[in-house]
């Protein structure tokens, strides 16, 4: 019996609606019924939007449908610093190669949130899960939805999920989909799909919950007579909200007098500057029409309530993948129209979208609505036979799997050379080099150059180690004080090996750090490989057996949030010596930090393949004293930014949160006023809100001038001439 593993953050129970929660509550229950061993493992924790029963309910509800549902456990022995979906899609994968765990035959999940990435990543790197095979079932990524909502990015967990989104769907063994559509959309979007990408639709809907006619309320009497328009949907631009809003607009007073009522089904939205409930209420408030709005019901009791005779459900959404809610009016008999966005069409029969189909305009859906109310009753039916769904997805899951073959040749150990650099901190510099010696991987040169040391100490022990270096073959090269960039490339020019390491004297390298580096690069083809940040404090020599306790979790190389935040990882990193020198190696700007970020931009931009190692390979020792703490921050973040000064530079979406902090900003001020001329209210309200905004862009372009503002603030006999002075800033007075 093969063990299939359901990765997902949103599923049928916890979550009262959801299309992802809807179709991997189906596959469970009827993939457990056709004899496979499933298990689902729900990302959110306790995370739960019924609020009467908690998650040990579920489970048992689970249970008794043959499924495991399991709750995935937060890592509490390891800080992490990383943003919450970062965070969430590291946790999972520590989960999976818990040592004590199953092995898993098949592990599907959505791209949704990236609850894969991290996993992913170390399966194509060669490192876990060689045996196991990986699906990227899609169905709504971020960026879709938010073009769908016409929406920019609103923050920086955005802007990352457009990145982790489409790599999951890009390193997944294969990729299913409900819809062609979704499939062109991402080839469109230059994603590279597997090979194995292909359309397969959900399973017939499953409800784990039981009907509770109480729950669903009566239409009033005076609804009886005439039909009831019911938008089914969340309230939600994307989903053709103000379309259908419009169009009811248009209708007549004889059309008018055919509708009993309009209802609003489905989940509000509450974003910045918008509220769909007062939004539905101010647009409809002139109708001539009973209103309902309902935003808390389960798929059950939507289900059970549109079922109802006299009503016309209507799916105006301006983007779809492959909606549940056509596909249950389908099966269900259910009078409804949609429009012609998306993997809709391909769900209904040729022959019937005349009178289902309608184009995404306010006329057209008033046209169809018109010609519905005259002609409610039109038989309807699934494009697919729900049976032989069922029977495909039952195939995929029996069809063997070729494990990826790892390269662990031993012949092919390319030679790696170490790129130490010095500066006046020889007891430091005695653990580095006590932890290369210490390395599993023995192809490797070190290279030390001492960037300048006037202490007498640091030449000593420079002197100390000639004999020790030149019995292995290392080298040590002293120069004057020229700053990292410069220390690094001389470092770099006298280097033999393939690959080069980067790495700084008050960093310890892990046991297994050059191996790890070199079987990724191996198996990913990557060009530059950089790594998580296993932090330490002051002079700690940590064992190499020590357990991580706070970790620095980088997300990759995503170029629109390199451009305003370090997103690649520290300096310590490997790379191919050519690519290295094609990229023209560090910059040598002195007294100035930021050298490796504007590197691993270069490297990005000039479009070789760049990977984070989900495994912390090196301590990072964190100190009160350094180079970025006592340089120029403005200085700095130039230096950061200049590679995408070039007119080539491929930025597609980091201008769009321009505007959004801007508006913040304003909204802030707004904030700042209201609290000058109440100093009753708590300030603490808005302490968290600018806490937030600092915490967003961290190392970021707009980082002082947050905290000029938190600084306002908390001083509150100063806090006018604080605010005005952001305000004057921005504005560039």
């Amino acid at each position: 019996m093969k063990k299939i593993l359901i990765v997902t953050p949103d599923i049928e129970g916890p979550i009262r609606n959801g299309g992802i929660g809807t179709a991997f509550t189906s596959l469970a229950i009827n993939m457990a019924k056709s004899g496979f061993d499933i298990e689902v493992l729900y990302t959110c924790g306790d995370y739960s939007e019924s609020a009467d029963r908690d998650m040990a309910h579920w489970i048992s509800v689970y249970e008794e449908h043959g499924v495991k549902l399991t709750v995935l456990p937060m890592l509490t022995d390891v800080n992490i610093d990383a943003p919450y979906f970062r965070r969430k899609s590291y946790t999972v994968y520590h989960w999976l190669k818990d040592s004590s765990r199953v092995r898993y035959d098949v592990v599907i999940s959505c791209e949704w949130q990236a609850d894969l990435y991290y996993t992913l990543l170390a399966k194509e790197q060669g490192l876990f899960f060689s045996d196991t095979k990986f699906i990227i079932n899609t169905h709504s990524s971020t960026l879709w939805a938010d073009e769908g909502n016409y929406q920019l990015p609103y923050d920086q967990n955005h802007m990352e999920l457009y990145f982790m989104e489409q790599k999951v769907v890009e390193m997944a063994d294969e990729v299913i989909s409900p819809s062609q559509y979704l499939l062109d959309w991402m080839r469109d979007k230059k994603w590279a799909l597997p090979a194995e990408s292909h359309v397969i639709l959900n399973c017939e809907p499953f409800s784990i919950n039981s009907v509770n006619d109480s729950a669903i309320p009566k239409p009033p009497k005076k609804m009886a007579e005439g039909i009831e328009l019911v938008f089914f949907g969340r309230l939600e631009t994307r989903k053709g909200l103000d379309i259908f809003l419009r169009a009811l607009h248009n209708l007549k007073n004889d059309e008018l007098a055919k509708i009993s009522a309009v209802t609003f089904m489905g989940k509000g939205v509450v974003s910045e500057g918008f509220n769909s409930i007062e939004h539905i209420r101010t647009k409809t408030d002139s109708l001539t029409l009973n209103v309902n709005i309902i935003t808390d019901y389960d798929r059950t009791q939507a289900d059970t309530y549109i079922a109802r005779d006299n009503v016309l459900v209507v799916i105006p959404s301006l983007v779809e993948n492959s909606p549940y809610t056509v596909y249950e009016s389908l099966i269900g008999g259910i009078n409804f129209i949609a429009s012609s966005v998306g993997g809709i069409k391909e769900l209904i029969p040729a022959e019937q979208h005349s009178k289902i189909i309608f184009e995404p305009t306010p006329s057209s859906l008033y046209q169809k609505i018109t010609f519905r109310i005259d002609n409610l009753q039109v038989k309807t039916q699934l494009v697919q036979n729900v049976e032989a769904i069922e029977a495909t997805w039952v195939e995929k899951f029996k069809e063997s799997f070729e494990p990826c073959r790892v390269n662990n040749d031993e012949n092919q150990e390319p030679l790696v050379s170490v790129c130490l650099v010095h500066h006046d901190r020889s007891h430091l510099l005695q653990q580095a080099i006590a932890s290369l010696k210490a390395q599993t991987y023995s192809n490797f040169e070190v290279i030390l150059v001492d960037d300048g040391s006037v202490k007498e100490e640091s030449r000593q022990y420079l002197d100390l180690l000639h004999k020790d270096f030149a019995d292995k073959g290392w080298k040590i090269i002293k120069s004057s004080n020229n700053y990292l960039g410069a220390a690094r490339n001389l470092a770099a020019r006298s280097a033999s090996g393939e690959y080069l390491v980067f790495m700084d004297d008050d960093n310890v390298a892990k046991p297994h750090e050059l191996e790890t580096f070199v079987r990724a690069a191996i198996n990913s083809g990557s060009d530059l490989l950089t790594t998580p940040s296993d932090l330490i404090y002051g002079d700690e020599f940590p064992s190499p057996f020590r357990k991580m306790k706070d970790c620095w979790l980088p997300l990759g190389a995503d170029l629109n949030v390199a451009s305003f935040a370090n997103c690649f990882g520290d300096a310590n990193a490997m790379i191919r010596k050519s690519v290295f020198e094609s990229v023209g190696g560090f910059t040598e700007d002195y007294g100035i930090g930021h050298e490796d970020w504007e590197l691993f931009c270069r490297v990005a931009l000039a479009g070789h393949k760049i990977q984070l190692i989900p495994e912390a390979l090196f301590w990072y020792r964190v100190a009160n004293t350094g180079m970025l703490i006592s340089g120029n921050k403005g200085r700095n973040n130039f230096r950061s930014y200049r590679p995408f000064m070039s007119p080539d530079n491929r930025i597609q979406y980091t201008m769009g949160l321009i505007p959004s902090y801007i508006e913040k900003i304003n909204r802030l001020e707004r904030d700042l006023a209201f609290y000058r001329s109440n100093p009753a209210t708590e300030i603490g309200v808005l302490n968290e809100k600018i806490d937030y905004l600092i915490s967003q862009q961290r190392d970021g372009w707009a980082h002082d001038r947050f905290n000029v503002l938190f600084a306002a603030v908390n001083k509150k006999g100063i806090l006018y001439r604080f605010s005005r002075k952001l305000v004057n800033t921005l504005r560039g007075k």
